[in-house]
């Protein structure tokens, strides 16, 4: 029988970040919103935590990634706020699809910056996954590439990539022309803005606005041949992709979460014809149904972190970690809106989060 308890270490790891999560993000949430980007005090306070640096020990990370610990942190994260936690995990993923599917030279040239003492919060990352015509699954990804001498030739559109402008490495997911399925899947590096890229800034977005993010569009791009990261069906780039999905679910739950124990203390206090509405049983049932899908999706996202640890078949762990994400973010979108409806007129109101919540889920598509 599958065991999913946290180990001792996993707690103590889990209770800091619920510490930042409360201290930290909750109470800068609207600040970062309206500034765009998190503080960078706090982001600075974050990295010094040691747990936005898994990396590589010889590179001055904290060690290598385990995907179950980082989804108990992720989750806290996306418990105090959903922009700011998508802000840290979107940068973690550009190091991180370098260290799992790179070579020694690349993750030398480009993890130890986000490792600095110093400086290493001012450093920024990004993956490209998701597409104008598609999701977060890897059978959707079509931008192309192709061989070409020394070179090669990008052509398709990205959308959502969180710190995409200026971040080093910016990791763009693209497929092998003429190729299927996770086989043809690559990972590559773009360090340069070069010919035939267009980056646009994602203006007038929803939610999310603590993590700045621009669409790519390639047209005929050359990228030299030695920006690839590994080859093209690679189980770095598979597993890479996976993280991804998995820590953006978890990131869901912790918004879910925080969406039903905000409405809930609200339900328990708010008094309607004498008696607190969380009484009444249309209120009471929304609450349980809450509670109910997140211990589901919950599940979903922990089995998919205990597979990846495992290092298990790569089209098996491609789509557990496709399921758990668009049940989380489902989950994340139906919770917030419910949490809304209980607080009634006060949902609406930039005095409770629960709204900015709510623009938090339905962004995160």
């Amino acid at each position: 029988m599958l065991n999913f308890a946290p180990t001792e270490e996993q707690e103590e790891i889990r209770n800091l970040a619920r510490s930042l999560a409360v201290q930290q993000l909750r109470p800068h949430g609207r600040e970062a919103e309206k500034l765009g980007h998190a503080p960078g005090e706090m982001m600075k306070t974050i990295v010094q935590t040691g747990l936005t640096t898994p990396f590589p020990e010889r590179y001055g990370g904290s060690g290598p990634i385990e995907a179950v610990t980082y989804a108990l942190i992720a989750e806290e994260l996306g418990y105090g706020d959903g922009g700011i936690a998508m802000n840290i995990i979107g940068s973690m993923m550009g190091p991180l699809a370098v260290m799992l599917a790179g070579n020694e030279e690349q993750q030398a040239c480009y993890l130890p910056a986000f490792t600095d003492d110093l400086e290493g919060y001012l450093q920024y990352g990004s993956l490209a996954f998701a597409e104008r015509t598609g999701g977060y699954t890897l059978d959707e990804v079509q931008a192309t590439v192709r061989r070409e001498g020394e070179h090669y030739i990008v052509n398709g559109t990205k959308r959502d990539v969180i710190h995409g402008r200026e971040s080093r490495p910016r990791v763009v997911l693209v497929r092998e022309e003429g190729s299927s399925g996770l086989q043809g899947v690559a990972a590559l590096l773009v360090p340069e803005r070069y010919a035939g890229m267009h980056i646009d800034a994602d203006t007038h977005k929803l939610g999310l606005l603590a993590a700045p993010s621009v669409s790519y569009r390639f047209e005929q791009v050359a990228v030299p041949a030695e920006h690839i990261l590994g080859k093209p069906g690679s189980n770095g780039v598979v597993r890479a992709a996976t993280l991804y999905n998995i820590l953006r679910a978890a990131v869901a739950c912790g918004m879910a979460r925080a969406a039903l124990e905000y409405s809930g203390a609200y339900a328990k206090e708010r008094i309607a014809f004498g008696r607190p509405i969380v009484s009444y049983q249309g209120i009471a049932f929304m609450l349980a149904e809450m509670a109910m899908k997140l211990d589901a999706a919950r599940l979903l996202v922990w089995k998919a972190a205990f597979d990846w640890d495992r290092d298990i078949e790569s089209e098996t762990l491609a789509r557990e970690g496709e399921s758990a994400q668009q049940q989380a973010i489902k989950l994340a979108k139906s919770a917030t809106i419910d949490a809304v409806q209980i607080m009634g007129g006060a949902g609406f109101m930039q005095d409770h989060p629960a709204e900015m919540w709510m623009r938090h889920a339905a962004a995160m598509e």
